[in-house]
């Protein structure tokens, strides 16, 4: 009897654990994984946003202004350095690049002191750029100064100088073209035949300009003569006068003042003269027919833009160092002044030959030889 009660205990024991089980919710299964292959896709490299290139880094902001010290042994009414201030006078006005210009001349520096006196204006930090307008103080003071601060511009207007290239910029001005013709002109108005020269040294800032002046008046006057004294000064308007009353009184009766003050001699005597690099003619308008006109302004402005495009661009200065850097005529390095009422009372056909070379230089069809050499005469 026991044990049928047992066996009956044990099945429902075991049908209530059947009932159990199958009441009990499935376990959830975990979500699939996706396989390597179906990863979200990381940019390849090439596929990163490029970064600028160190040469495409901004330009460093452009400056407004530009500080500038000029430095001469001469004084600065000397038309030498007149010409150069009223060059810079007129890029000025241009704002070139945007710049505003600001200089100063630093005049009558003793030749014995230009280096060290350039130096210490440097060692101030207060200019941008040096510009030694000189051809007096002669070539060491100047590479020795490239070569202590490389990182300075320099420009360079001297005729005694070579171009080295570099950080150093060496301007020259050829107004042989405008010399020309004022020859012209004063081979067809002498009546002796003899005209006058007084210069400075016998450098190529000079010689030029006399060799420019003899071959214009030997175009229109091959019988005529010259007579040429190297003062050895570049600003001594008593010995420039003192020569040109000698050289007239032997003979000339027009002069070329390649210096200033020999017109003084042509006014006093009562003839005709031509100024030079810079338009004296106010100065005695009854005597200055016309003057050859230098322009530094296209290579001062050249210069400046050097100066800029290392500043803006990290341009490094690369000046020539071959030839000098200089324009003629035609692209606004020279020019000859007006003939003002000598327009009026020169001879026509003086007139119309001066008018035919000067067309025809401009255009190119003549070209002036450019010459360098001193000048020697039999006096």
């Amino acid at each position: 009897m026991k044990s049928r009660k047992l066996l009956a205990l044990l099945a429902v024991i075991l049908v209530s654990s059947m009932i159990l089980s199958s009441c009990t919710p499935p376990a959830t299964p975990a979500p699939a994984q996706p396989a390597a292959t179906e990863a979200p896709a990381q940019p390849a490299a090439t596929e990163a946003p490029a970064q600028p290139a160190a040469t495409e880094a901004p330009a460093a902001a452009a400056p407004t202004k530009v500080k500038i010290a000029f430095f001469a042994t001469g004084p600065l009414d000397e038309p030498w350095s007149q010409a150069m201030v009223q060059a810079v006078e007129r890029v000025k006005a241009k704002k070139p690049n945007g710049l505003d210009i600001e200089y100063k001349w630093f005049e009558k520096v003793p030749i014995d002191d230009y280096e060290k006196f350039i130096r210490d204006v440097i060692e101030t930090k207060e200019y941008d750029m040096i510009w030694l307008h000189d051809a007096s103080a002669g070539v060491d003071p100047v590479d020795n100064l490239r070569k202590a601060y490389p990182e300075q511009i320099f420009g360079v207007s001297a005729s005694n100088y070579k171009p080295v290239g570099g950080n150093t910029y060496y301007c020259q001005m050829y107004a042989h073209e405008p010399a020309y013709l004022a020859g012209v002109i004063a081979g067809m108005m002498t009546k002796s035949d003899t005209l006058g020269m007084v210069s400075g040294f016998p450098y190529a800032s000079v010689n030029h300009l006399l060799w420019g002046f003899m071959d214009g008046a030997k175009s229109v006057n091959p019988d005529v003569k010259f007579k040429n004294t190297y003062i050895q000064a570049w600003a001594d308007p008593v010995k420039a006068k003192d020569t040109a009353l000698a050289q007239i009184e032997a003979g000339a009766d027009l002069i070329f003042a390649e210096r200033y003050g020999a017109h003084e001699a042509a006014r006093d005597k009562g003839i005709l003269a031509f100024g030079n690099q810079a338009d004296i003619h106010a100065l005695a308008p009854e005597t200055i027919i016309t003057s050859p006109l230098t322009f530094w302004d296209p290579s001062f402005t050249f210069v400046v833009g050097e100066w800029f495009n290392h500043v803006t661009k990290g341009t490094p200065y690369n000046a020539p160092a071959d030839k000098p850097i200089f324009y003629l005529m035609k692209d606004g390095g020279a020019d000859i002044a007006p003939l003002y009422e000598f327009e009026k009372t020169l001879p026509a056909e003086v007139l119309a030959k001066f008018n035919e070379v000067k067309k025809a230089i401009l255009d190119g069809t003549l070209v002036v030889e450019l010459k360098k050499d001193e000048v020697k005469l039999d006096q």
